[in-house]
């Protein structure tokens, strides 16, 4: 369900926000001060997040205008990132600005993060390829760790839902100690299979799922720093019926190292390295998959800080691998060097300019350029900003569809052509000490589109393209201790023509009311959710609107805390309208449709959180 009580109450913050330094444009300037638009979910929203689901980050991004989490396969519970109407494989996932998840558009890694471990969430909307290069046509999401403070901290949380599941969280951190810090997560998940409706197939997947993070740091107070990280996450997920079962066993390990010195001349200098192996076994009721996916980033940049003028210059690599001696007949490898330059410059105190350019060579697909600008104009409580960029994607086998039906039945029709994206948007914004309104539009059409022909079950470029526009809008009234916050968003998804994108709701709005204190906080969200396409769905072709509504509530005496969520109070399930399961097997070998509405219904869970 998405939420946007934790909006609100960041909202109530906002003027907090105001002095943060976004790192995802690489030259860590001010948010208001960004030509480039970037939504940043700061702490006060992950710490709702993790009162709701310690375990994953999906629901962080349900807050945020303009992106809304799919569920990519109901037997186990996958989920995925779309911004701005366009499918989940269009979005790059970051761990401090380096790639440390791998390029699996199925959203198993929003299911394995902990939010406990972030500081914040950066989100920049459009094609990020000029600042990341492949992969990020949609918009790059940034996932910014917690750093040790100036005390020690120790936290513990429980947490039990109704629908059985249980989660278990310590986070520790050390303060420096000379020119050393650390911080650790240990986190132990489990939730058992459930048939929420009793008709013979689980309705929430079961799985056991452990997670280990340990990072370090060391600034010598010199100009110098280094953090490193390395984490193992263990999995194992089930779902389905007595006679149509899938389970999936995951082992990932991943790591990262990066610094920077600060030159006598006043450039920086900095680079960053990270690793990531997978290994999965897939089973399903008749045959096993499994397969190795590898993936290495190497990032050198040079930066010169200025109050008036900003620029950055770097050269990084990036591989890629997938491998299954079960179902690809060959290795896919994929390697991209490539060298980008970014500049900001204020031209006037009223007028703020931003260009990048990055240029990427892919063993595949030759020489490809990604450029992007920006330009912010403000005056008063009033700030423009207008943005327009170039991006690509270099397609593979591994999409959303693949990711829920498996590869063994997937054929590849002729050579796969490099996807090009362009987009442009536009947002206006009035800020007071207690309103905030912004209105954003935006476009995003992508050329030469690899899609899956769900009749067919093959893989093939596209001659249409896809083509997403739209409105987001936002505003927020605020009287110490109440915040009212209210959302609306329009999204015309367009692919095959004029033909809608599956599963992207042309209308969803919401409504918040909330209010805190130092004591806790308590509030109450309304969210509508309007109707989608559906695709390869024997009983519909268009989904049911629904609306929702959720309740949190947290007190806390001392160091201690107790919170209650209540989720989806209106118990909407998409199984009170169809069956979740098909009536016979789809030519991709699925037994159930595309999930469009909630299959848990009613949740409620509660807990408590010690810090000492």
């Amino acid at each position: 369900m998405s939420s946007l009580l934790s909006l609100a109450l960041s909202l109530a913050l906002a003027d907090g926000l105001a002095d943060q330094v976004v790192a995802s444009t690489r030259t860590d300037r001010l948010i208001d001060d960004q030509a480039h638009p970037v939504t940043v979910l700061g702490r006060v929203q992950i710490e709702t997040g993790i009162l709701r689901t310690p375990g994953d980050i999906v629901t962080l991004f349900n807050v945020m205008p303009g992106i809304r989490t799919q569920v990519t396969s109901p037997v186990l519970g996958t989920t995925n990132l779309r911004i701005q109407g366009l499918p989940g494989r269009y979005t790059r996932l970051l761990q401090d600005g380096v790639h440390l998840f791998g390029d699996r558009p199925g959203g198993y890694a929003l299911l394995r993060i902990p939010p406990m471990d972030l500081d914040r969430i950066e989100v920049i909307k459009g094609p990020a390829s000029a600042f990341y290069g492949s992969d990020s046509p949609a918009g790059a999401v940034n996932l910014i760790s917690r750093t040790p403070g100036s005390v020690r901290s120790r936290e513990i949380l429980f947490n039990q839902s109704a629908r059985n599941a249980t989660d278990g969280m310590l986070w520790l951190s050390s303060p420096a100690k000379g020119s050393w810090g650390t911080t650790f997560l240990i986190g132990a998940h489990r939730q058992e299979e459930t048939d929420v409706d009793d008709d013979g197939w689980s309705d929430i997947p079961g799985y056991t799922r452990g997670a280990f993070r340990q990072r370090v740091f060391w600034d010598n107070g010199k100009g110098k720093s280094i953090s490193g990280v390395a984490g193992v996450t263990i999995e194992k997920r089930k779902g389905g019926s007595a006679f149509a079962r899938e389970e999936l066993e995951t082992r990932t390990v991943d790591g990262g190292l990066s610094g920077q010195k600060v030159l006598k001349s006043g450039y920086i200098l900095a680079g960053a390295g990270a690793l990531f192996v997978q290994s999965r076994t897939r089973d399903f009721s008749d045959g096993r998959e499994a397969d190795r996916h590898q993936t290495a980033t190497i990032e050198i940049t040079l930066r010169r800080p200025g109050t008036k003028h900003t620029w950055l210059a770097g050269m990084a690599s990036d591989w890629y691998s997938l491998r299954s001696a079960d179902v690809l007949a060959t290795t896919y490898v994929s390697t991209r060097p490539g060298i980008f330059f970014h500049d900001d410059l204020n031209v006037a105190p009223w007028l703020v300019v931003s260009g990048s350019a990055r240029l990427d060579h892919h063993n595949l697909y030759g020489l490809l350029l990604s450029p992007r600008g920006s330009a912010l104009v403000r005056g008063g409580r009033w700030a423009v900003r207008f943005s327009a960029g170039r991006g690509y994607f270099t397609p593979r086998p591994l999409t959303e569809e693949t990711e829920a039906a498996g590869l063994a039945r997937l054929t590849i029709e002729g050579p796969l052509h490099v996807e090009t994206a362009r987009s442009m948007s536009a947002d206006i914004t009035h800020k007071t000490d207690d309103t905030l309104v912004t209105l954003t539009l935006f476009q995003t059409h992508i050329d030469d589109p690899a899609q899956v022909d769900r009749a067919t079950y093959t893989l093939r470029t596209e001659a249409e393209p896809v083509v997403t526009q739209g409105v987001e809008f936002l505003a927020r009234a605020r009287r110490a201790p109440f915040t009212v916050t209210g959302t609306y968003t329009y999204v015309h998804a367009r692919e095959g023509g004029n033909r809608d994108v599956a599963l992207t709701p042309r209308h969803s709005a919401g409504f918040v009311a909330a209010a805190e204190a130092d004591r806790g906080r308590i509030g109450v969200e309304v969210l509508f959710t309007g109707a989608q396409r559906l695709d390869a769905n024997p009983y519909r072709s268009t989904s049911e609107p629904y609306v929702v509504i959720g309740l949190l509530a947290e007190h806390r005496f001392g160091r201690w805390r107790v919170f209650v969520n209540a989720e989806n109070l209106t118990d909407v399930r998409q199984t009170n309208w169809d069956p979740i399961a098909r009536p016979a097997r789809d030519v991709d070998g699925r037994w159930t449709v595309d999930a469009w509405a909630p299959l848990k219904g009613r949740v409620i869970n509660g807990g408590i959180r010690v810090s000492f």
